[in-house]
């Protein structure tokens, strides 16, 4: 009885971990009109863009094809971006944006912890304000010959800001104190 049991519960278990694979067969062999869609832990694949959870990529990049429609997602390689974060310690309300010149389209309002990326293609100037005019921040940029974006930034008042670095090259950070 025991041998019974303990083998009927081994068909069950295997029954259910192949499932999963068998639904994704069934899936893919299926497509009918709509999308196919296979999620898995290798990959995921979804209308022929193929990418990896957890790395740097754009969906609906154009179907598989490598080309980005302009406009969507984040700037495509070889364009010049400034990439903006905002720490803790800012306003709650924010920092608004007063005046911009040049490329950039940099965004209206920026709270804590917020970050953004504004492609630009020549240099390009944002001025943004805490509320009541307690402090200001000016971000510029240019794009040096190689194509990357060379940000700076001046900040006086409530506001500071500072240029960082990581792995993908500088950063304007912008904060109060």
């Amino acid at each position: 009885m025991n041998r019974t049991v303990a083998r009927a519960a081994a068909l069950l278990v295997s029954a259910l971990v192949a499932l999963p694979g068998t639904a994704a067969v069934a899936a893919a062999a299926d497509q009918g009109d709509g999308p196919l869609i296979v999620i898995n832990n290798v990959y995921q694949r979804a209308d022929g863009d193929i990418f990896n959870v957890g790395h740097d990529n754009v969906v609906g990049s154009g179907n598989g094809n490598g080309t980005q429609p302009s406009g969507i997602g984040a700037p495509g390689v070889g364009e010049a971006a400034v990439r903006i974060k905002t720490g803790a310690r800012l306003p709650f309300s924010g920092v608004q944006l007063v005046s911009r010149e040049g490329s950039g389209e940099y965004p209206s309002t920026f709270y804590p912890n917020y970050a953004a990326v504004v492609p630009i293609d020549g240099p390009s100037t944002a001025v943004y304000r805490s509320e009541g005019g307690a402090g200001q921040v000016r971000v510029t940029a240019t794009v040096d010959a190689g194509g990357r974006a060379l940000p700076n930034c001046a900040s006086e008042g409530n506001l500071e800001c500072r240029i960082d670095y990581d792995a993908q090259g500088q950063y304007v950070v912008i904060d109060g104190h």
